[in-house]
């Protein structure tokens, strides 16, 4: 059985609106330079051919065309070349964020909780670095506080463990102690892989 799934586009306004909005506006613009540049070339070769009436018929589209060609291809190329720039730019305020997030992530991935990174402001996925910086600052601040119990905790352990040793507790309660102090070791050394920066 065949598995048709609907694709859903969603438009998120607030990343994606404005980037739409310079494309239409562009287009706009191509097909109002298309419009005046019609009306000038198609009123210059109408006026000429007007004067020219009694030397030789023509029909409108030989007037017309040269015109219609002009227009078509100066404000088709000026719309294209100013897509294609703004494609360019805007892909490359989306391009520096992706490249930072993969950074980032593989970071993440080794343990490094900093949030000393920086995007620029006009980049579009700013507001989204933002909320980044802020998860890896509220898991930052977790980890050191279980960092600091696992020291008070292992502090407290040894000096339990010194005084029991002075009272000869039987081996099999020292041994239960040892594990313990092992188990406590292994976490804090889990701990310290975490690289959470500066407080």
């Amino acid at each position: 059985m065949v598995d048709l799934r609907r694709h859903r586009y969603w438009i998120d306004i607030r990343s994606q609106g404005p980037f739409l909005l310079k494309i239409a506006s562009v287009w706009a613009a191509g097909v109002l330079l298309l419009c005046l540049l019609l009306y000038y070339l198609a009123d210059e070769e109408l006026g000429r051919s007007f004067y020219s009436i009694h030397l030789r018929l023509r029909n409108t589209w030989q007037i017309l065309l040269p015109a219609v060609l002009v227009a078509g291809g100066v404000s088709y190329l000026v719309t294209i070349g100013a897509t294609l720039f703004l494609a360019v730019r805007e892909s490359h305020r989306l391009g520096g964020p992706i490249h930072k997030f993969r950074l980032l992530f593989l970071e993440l991935g080794k343990g490094i909780l900093d949030t000393g990174f920086r995007f620029r402001n006009g980049d579009l996925l700013f507001h989204l670095g933002e909320s980044y910086r802020e998860a890896l600052r509220v898991h930052a601040e977790r980890i050191r506080e279980l960092q600091d119990l696992g020291d008070r905790a292992d502090r407290s352990l040894s000096e339990a463990r010194r005084s029991l040793e002075t009272r000869g507790l039987p081996a099999e309660e020292m041994r239960r102690i040892g594990e313990s102090s092992d188990a406590l070791e292994r976490l804090r050394d889990a701990l310290r892989e975490f690289r959470v920066g500066p407080s």
